[in-house]
């Protein structure tokens, strides 16, 4: 079936020189790939960062995606490279308005799904119902910090009849109820009661959340189980034979840590590596393996057009360069200093999708959306009339000074990538002409999955998500990111709107497809007035594999990434 919600259809040789830069990761990966018709030959993935945990749903917020849990793990659903969902663990999905999905007159919610029979985890023992309400038990615990976050934020209670039969009551109506695995690791799965209960019923649940089968000790459901993990370096996984979609065509995968995209494009050029998941390459490294591959057959470059990237505005008292960024005549002023159109041309040969708010041009849906947006183009005579309408004065060296009359310096975080700190270094530029003192300062790659650390920003970051509707949510104040939650959550500035709040309320208790899509438009009508955020444009994930590989294709839906049914990847004889 496909989801109640809403699925959006989201729509140089330089680096060559560089290449002996790969070597670390060349070495990890050992040999050279054998010929692709060799029956043996592992898959090696470059993947970007480490992830906290292999599991699901995490405890702790991790940054970007593609991380080696989607191939450990399985659960009711899973979806193909256009964002449509298809049955995984049951024999099939709930369908709206039948026994397996029934909506009751108090707006509460039921879903049941029959699980397929002779499903075992990685260590051989069955899966069963009950693991299912263990896990919601874990997760539904405020201590886990993530209790009130979707879907298990919207459950009221999950119940086992039987050893294959799973129900789930639900709090009110939650479009999303059909479609659990979200793939950011806020997804919903089982747990191994047989392994968690005890230390789950008898350790503190700080102790819980650091027993070691988070990590080393991995045990899931997926076509995939680990091998071994050696931090910073590689994790390696062997295929599951009994994997309930049939056992993956190919045997072994080494997924290696590779946080210098040099590195990467040298691995993959060299054929120490076969493929690279979202967001360790940009576009120049696309283009450059583009432009070496054609002249021998090496491989092909995929560009997805599913990353919103966006700039993130800070709202945290404690945190803000200057308090200035709290009126909104200054955000707009910020808005219409950024050149988004050069960015695309300079950075990404024009291929990415300029947005003047957070719905991609190319949904389907657009043109119901597209007049309640406002809109705030590349205008630096107009940033400045706002930011002179506001009083600001101009010290002796041209820059603005505060309402206080005090010189304040405007801080914007950039992600680690040799891509994102060029478009750092322009954003700034730009700001500066502007009479707005700016400075840059770069996240380490090793800090993608600190919650705190993306959080603590003095001005704007500059940082993406997976497609339009999770960035809606990622808006809502449940989603701001704090000590309390453990700093999961993507609202990292902090920005709380009660109206926009009651708006994805409604919106997540709302079935009707021409309801949501009036919501949708009244959240950006909000959020483009208010402008937390400064939409920038949909740019395309990379995705490089060598040839032989056959499997990896094109991707519009939201919510897909990489490794999208991995199991029926295979080399080509």
């Amino acid at each position: 079936m496909r989801n109640a919600r809403i699925a959006p259809m989201l729509m140089l040789a330089a680096i060559v020189a560089t290449a002996c830069a790969g070597q670390g990761v060349a070495e990890r990966a050992g040999q050279p790939a054998p010929a692709a018709g060799t029956p043996s030959r592992p898959l090696v993935v470059l993947t970007r960062g480490e992830p906290i945990s292999l599991a699901l749903r995490a405890f702790q917020t991790v940054g970007g995606g593609s991380y080696p849990h989607l191939v450990l793990n399985a659960t009711f659903d899973d979806q193909d490279e256009q964002g449509n969902p298809f049955a995984v663990l049951p024999e099939a999905l709930p369908q709206l308005n039948t026994d397996t999905w029934r909506v009751f007159p108090d707006g509460s919610m039921e879903t049941t799904y029959r699980l397929r029979p002779g499903i075992v985890w990685h260590d051989g023992k069955p899966l069963d119902a009950a693991d299912f309400v263990f896990a919601w038990q874990v997760y539904a615990n405020p201590a886990s910090g993530s209790a009130p976050v979707p879907p298990v934020g919207e459950m009221r209670e999950i119940s086992a009849p039987d050893s294959r039969t799973v129900v789930i009551r639900w709090r009110r109506p939650y479009p999303g109820a059909g479609v659990l695995s979200i793939r950011t690791q806020t997804g919903f799965g089982p747990l191994p009661r047989h392994v968690l209960e005890q230390p789950y019923r008898e350790d503190s649940y700080e102790a819980f959340a650091n027993h070691p089968f988070w990590t080393d000790e991995y045990i899931g459901l997926g076509p995939y189980r680990l091998e071994r993990w050696d931090r910073g370096q590689e994790i390696d996984a062997v295929a599951f034979d009994q994997f309930v979609l049939g056992r993956p065509k190919i045997d072994r995968l080494r997924i290696l840590i590779a946080n210098d995209s040099n590195a990467a494009v040298a691995s993959l050029l060299s054929g120490n590596a076969d493929i690279a998941l979202d967001y360790v390459l940009q576009y120049p490294d696309g283009a450059v393996l583009q432009q070496q591959w054609a002249s021998n057959n090496g491989g092909k470059v995929i560009f997805n057009p599913t990353l919103l990237w966006f700039g993130q505005i800070q709202f945290r008292p404690d945190l803000i360069s200057t308090p200035a960024l709290l009126d909104v005549r200054f955000r707009r002023a910020l808005t219409h200093g950024m050149d988004k159109n050069g960015l695309n041309e300079a950075l990404m040969g024009s291929t990415a999708i300029v947005t003047e708010g957070l719905l991609s041009p190319r949904a389907t849906y657009y043109a119901s959306i597209e007049p309640a947006i406002n809109k705030y183009p590349y205008d630096p005579r107009r940033a400045q009339q706002l930011l002179d309408e506001m009083g600001l004065q101009r010290a002796s060296d041209g820059f603005y000074l505060g309402s206080d009359g005090q010189p304040f310096s405007l801080e914007v975080l950039s992600l680690s990538n040799p891509s994102w700190e060029s478009e750092g270094a322009i954003v700034i530029e730009g700001y500066r002409r502007l009479g707005l003192n700016t400075t840059l300062r770069i996240l380490p790659s090793a800090l993608f999955g600190d919650g705190q650390a993306r959080a603590s920003f003095g001005a704007i970051q500059l940082t993406g998500t997976g497609g339009f509707e999770r960035a809606m949510g990622g808006l809502s104040s449940v989603a701001i990111s704090r000590p309390d939650n453990r700093w999961q959550g993507t609202n990292r500035g902090g920005w709380s709107n009660p109206e926009y709040d009651q708006l994805w309320n409604v919106y997540n208790t709302t079935l009707d497809l021409p309801a949501q899509i009036d919501l949708l438009a009244q959240m950006e009508r909000l959020q483009t007035g208010e402008v937390p955020t400064i939409p920038m444009y949909y740019t395309p994930t990379i995705t490089p594999y060598r040839t032989g590989l056959v499997g990896p294709d094109l991707r519009t839906g939201g919510n897909s990434d990489t490794l999208l049914k991995i199991w029926e990847w295979r080399w080509a004889s």
